[in-house]
This record gives structure tokens, sequence and C-alpha cells, in this order.
């Protein structure tokens, strides 16, 4: 599509154009962010499950404070882009997700529990997802029941993440309970697309305040009960708990609010900022598949050489996964290490033509 002349009197393509880079720039700097978060958590976690090595409680603070919007931002966001994924005819839409989100799980389901040390692939635990690749196999269930459940007309289909959300109540701490957890952000990412400009007019600066506010001061809470100073059963937040999910949905909506202000989408302008957070956003897939088992390597090699300092592990396993995260994306251009992260495309064949007389 070709911009459109000074002299055409047809303003609403610049605006459209603008809208749609801002909205991409606010979602990266968003999932960027919560990308960061993820890597931050494992790298205090992961050195404390494989060697008890505790990373204190500034960085525990740090993760207890984000735990209820990390995951859930990312489930968001993802249903966010299923709309433009839905636009594709059926065979190819599949088709893209056995590229883009099965492959790249049984390829890193390997390459995880062999960095593990669990080299028995006829067990049929070893393809369950019980390490960092749940959110990519959450990601495939929901995409793969999303036309089914997309053919509910208009706003009703609010019903189907209230459901998701309601189903998850009953159900114990486990996989299940989080598949419909988290499935009800992911298909509220899609109904805040369906709703459209209707939202728009809740964007308004006090609303941001008030939402981050909340976020804040609940943040504050869980620390508070981390730390003993509270009844507050915040251990291990990550499993759902739904009568805070009001608190939640304040906290991503101040952060949404927040973010696109930044960068001006709410008014469809684009400012870029970070643009080294937006890179991480962008290519987000990498970097939540390379962080988790080379901070499990780093780990084990400072394990043999005996040391087992929290100021060392840490920053090393944060900062060593985001050195070869960033180094993947770089060699993706060769096919060898692309095909680690989507399944190659086929070349067809083509019938020779003979040459011309």
């Amino acid at each position: 599509m070709t911009s459109p002349s000074p002299q055409s009197k047809q303003p609403p393509a610049a605006p459209s154009a603008q809208s749609g880079a801002a909205r991409a720039r606010w979602m990266d700097l968003i999932r960027g962010g919560a990308i960061l978060l993820v890597v931050l958590l494992h790298a205090t976690a992961i050195p404390w499950m494989f060697a008890g090595i505790s990373s204190g409680r500034v960085v525990n603070d740090v993760n207890s404070f984000f735990a209820p919007y990390r995951m859930s931002l990312l489930f968001l966001l993802s249903g966010v882009l299923l709309t433009r994924s839905l636009a594709k005819p059926p065979g190819t839409y599949y088709w893209n997700k056995v590229r883009t989100l099965l492959w790249p799980y049984l390829v890193w389901m390997v390459i995880g529990m062999l960095t593990e040390g669990y080299t028995d692939l006829r067990d049929p635990f070893f393809w369950i997802p019980n390490n960092w690749l749940w959110f990519i196999f959450f990601l495939a269930v929901y995409y793969a029941v999303a036309p089914l459940l997309a053919r509910i007309p208009g706003t009703w289909f609010a019903v189907v993440p209230a459901v998701l959300w309601l189903a998850s109540w009953p159900l114990p701490d486990g996989d299940i309970s989080n598949l419909t957890y988290y499935g009800g952000f992911f298909f509220a990412g899609h109904l805040c697309v369906r709703l459209g400009s209707r939202l728009s007019r809740f964007e308004t600066r006090t609303l941001m305040w008030v939402c981050l506010a909340v976020a804040t001061g609940f943040g504050a809470f869980i620390i508070a009960g981390n730390r003993g100073y509270t009844n507050a059963m915040t251990a291990g937040f990550d499993a759902h708990r739904l009568e805070l999910l009001p608190v939640v949905i304040a906290g991503i909506a101040g952060t949404v609010m927040a973010v696109r202000r930044a960068t001006g989408a709410h008014t469809g302008q684009s400012h870029d900022r970070a643009r080294w957070l937006q890179y991480i956003g962008r290519n987000s897939v990498v970097f939540y598949l390379v962080h988790f088992p080379t901070q499990v390597w780093i780990t084990n090699m400072l394990l043999e050489a005996g040391v087992t300092n929290p100021n060392i592990s840490l920053p090393l396993c944060f900062f060593g996964a985001l050195a070869v995260a960033y180094l993947a994306c770089w060699l993706r251009r060769f096919r060898i290490v692309d095909a680690l992260f989507v399944l190659p495309k086929f070349a067809k064949r083509t019938a020779p033509v003979a040459p011309r007389a």
C-alpha cells in the first residue's frame, strides 16, 4: 500500500499506520519487560533448586511483587494477536501453529531435558510440560481451540474468559487449573480487540493511576506477607487465586495504559521508547526458550567450580542467559539455528523448463 499524497483528502490512512506502529511498540515494550521478569525469576529459582543458593530478600521481593502479572500479561498479549492469526485460512492457521509452537516445544523439550541430565526419551513423563515450556504448551492448546470459540459473536465472547476463570476456581492447583486460569487472560486479549474503540473511552489518566496504585498496594501486601508482617497466603502466588482476579486485572490495565501513554499509542501517535526492550519483546519466543537451559548450564558449571555465592550466580544466570539469547537472535540468519525456533519451510519442487529455441 502506498502512502497518500499531500493533496489527498483521505487522512485516516496515516493515523491508521501510526496506530499500528504505536500498538506494536507498546506491546513489544510490555512483552519485553515481562520476559525480563521471567528471566530474573529463573535466575534465582534455578540456583536454589539445583544448589540451594538463596538470592536474598530484595530479589525475592521483586519476584513476588510481579508474580501476579508476569505470565498473565504474556498470555493477554498473545490473545491480542489472535485476531490476526484467525484471518488466515484454517489450513494455514494450524500449520503455522505447528511450525511456531509445536515444533519448538518438542525441540526445546529435548534440549532442556538433556541439559538437566534426563536422557530417557521413551519415558512418557519426558514429554509432559513439567518445566518452563508449559507456557508454549498452553499457547498451543489455546490456539487449537480458538477457531471454534471465536465463532461466538460480538461481546458475547466475554463468556469465554469468564467461564475459564470460574472453572479454575474449584479445580485443585496444578496444570489443569492453570490452563483454565491463564486461558481466561489469553481470550480476554482477543475480547479487547473485539471491543476496540469502546475500551478507549476508559483509557483516562485518572483510571491509570488508580489501577497502578491498587497494583502497587497489592504488591506491597504480598511482600509483607512473605516477610511475615501479615497473614497473607502469598506462597507460590503464580498459582491462581480467583478472589484476587480484579486486583490482577487492575494491575494489568494500569500497566497497559501507562505504556500506551509513554509511546503515544492512546492518541494514535508513535514514540520510540527503549529500543533494546522492544527488541526483546519482538524476539520474546527466542529469549523465553533459550534462557532456562542456559541458566541450568551456568548453574551446573558454577557447582562444578564450587561457587555458591549468590552475588556471582545471580548476575551470571541473568546476564548470561540474556547474552546467549541475543546471540541466538543474531544467529537466526543461519537456517540451522532458525530451525531451533520454527520448523523450516520446505521448498516446492518445480518442473524444469526447457530453454526456448
